[in-house]
């Protein structure tokens, strides 16, 4: 039983293994997306309180790559990659705050400056970005450091906003919620928000954003691995069960 029990568990890795390998590749062209990296253990004997090597394998944790993505060149001014740390905050109608590298933003019909999730992008203070004056505002441009600056439909300048930037000591802690935002928790830390490239946040580029971190030609040699580890398991799984059988046929 313990063979099949050892069989169980590591299909249950591979399982795993597989979904995680498989959002990554789901995810190869997505905006600011972060890659998942899964991580695995000896199992731990719950009677003996101790990890009894070859009981088993366990998902130990599924952690996240904040390696920055290169480089995806749009020419729409709203369009922001930041170069270095940080994360763009942005809050929604109900007040949340998120966190995300997925730069996509434009100006709605009352010139507030959102995302495709209509979510607001924030300043340092945390207060949403408004272009002032009417629409439709022409000559966008915003600089290495989040100024915006823009003309309304009268020809006059907007007055300046500023873009902000927020980080935390353990990015690792932050709870992903969908495919490229993520929420604070106590794991990660305290927030540090200030100016693009300020307190070691990054800069912006403007005309730009920041591609997926996924390396499709290593992931699909890792769903290869995980698929092979779920087969061999799957195998010693019957293979166990035929035993059994023979054993109580005798």
């Amino acid at each position: 039983m313990s063979a099949m029990n050892t069989g169980l568990t590591g299909l249950k890795a591979a399982t795993s293994h597989i979904d995680v390998v498989s959002h990554n590749i789901a995810n190869a062209s997505t905006t600011g997306f972060k890659k998942g990296d899964i991580e695995f253990g000896d199992l731990v004997d719950s009677n003996a309180g101790k990890t009894t090597p070859g009981s088993g394998v366990r998902t130990q944790a599924i952690n996240q790559s904040f390696l920055q993505g290169d480089a995806d060149m749009t020419g729409n001014a709203l369009d922001l990659r930041i170069n270095g740390s940080g994360f763009f905050a942005v809050k929604d109608s109900s007040g949340n705050t998120s966190y995300t590298r997925d730069g996509s933003f434009h100006v709605d019909k009352d010139g507030n400056i959102v995302n495709s999730l209509g979510q607001n992008l924030l300043d340092k203070g945390g207060t949403p970005l408004k272009i002032s004056g009417t629409g439709p505002w022409t000559d966008i441009s915003v600089d290495d450091y989040g100024n915006i600056t823009a003309k309304d439909s009268t020809g006059a300048d907007t007055t300046a906003i500023q873009a902000g930037l927020t980080n935390f000591p353990n990015v690792n802690g932050l709870k992903r919620i969908g495919d490229t935002q993520w929420a604070a928790t106590t794991e990660s830390g305290t927030a540090i928000t200030d100016a693009p490239g300020a307190k070691g946040l990054g800069t912006l580029t403007s005309g730009e954003l920041e591609s997926s971190n996924v390396d499709l030609a290593t992931e699909l040699v890792d769903l290869i691995v995980a698929q092979r580890d779920f087969n061999a398991n799957s195998k010693s799984i019957t293979a166990g069960k035929e035993m059994i059988q023979t054993v109580i046929n005798i």
